[in-house]
């Protein structure tokens, strides 16, 4: 990740440099170009150190519900996010927009299940009570 957006800053920094003969202005439109991308980065580096039950909840628990859910509905989820951030088309924004996109619908998906099943034990229940 961090080899791969230093390039990009680089190549960022030579056209800043190359649009404007004026250093300042060029740092400028650099910084104004870039920092989106590195606070994103930042972040998504920073979910993947948590340690602890944190660590399970904000990076195991989200691989093992991508790989479900990709390989299920592969047209619907997109793969999990080590491997999004492995495709060089993909801006580091980009990825976490569909990553929470498509944590949303996978935690409606699991919350209409839950619900589902709890009628059906209601229903299994009260039948089994009668």
């Amino acid at each position: 990740l961090g080899v791969n957006a230093a390039f990009e800053d680089v190549a960022a920094l030579g056209q800043a440099l190359d649009d404007s003969p004026d250093l300042p202005d060029a740092l400028r439109a650099f910084s104004a170009k870039r920092a989106g991308e590195a606070r994103v980065l930042v972040q998504l580096s920073r979910s993947f150190d948590l340690g602890g039950w944190r660590s399970f909840a904000f990076f195991i628990g989200p691989l093992i519900l991508d790989g479900i859910f990709h390989g299920v509905a592969p047209s619907l989820f997109a793969p999990n996010t080590l491997a999004m951030l492995q495709k060089p088309h993909l801006s580091f924004a980009r990825v976490r927009w569909r990553k929470r996109l498509d944590r949303t619908i996978q935690l409606a998906v699991l919350a209409a299940a839950a619900t589902a099943a709890g009628r059906l034990a209601a229903v299994a229940l009260g039948a089994a009570v009668r």
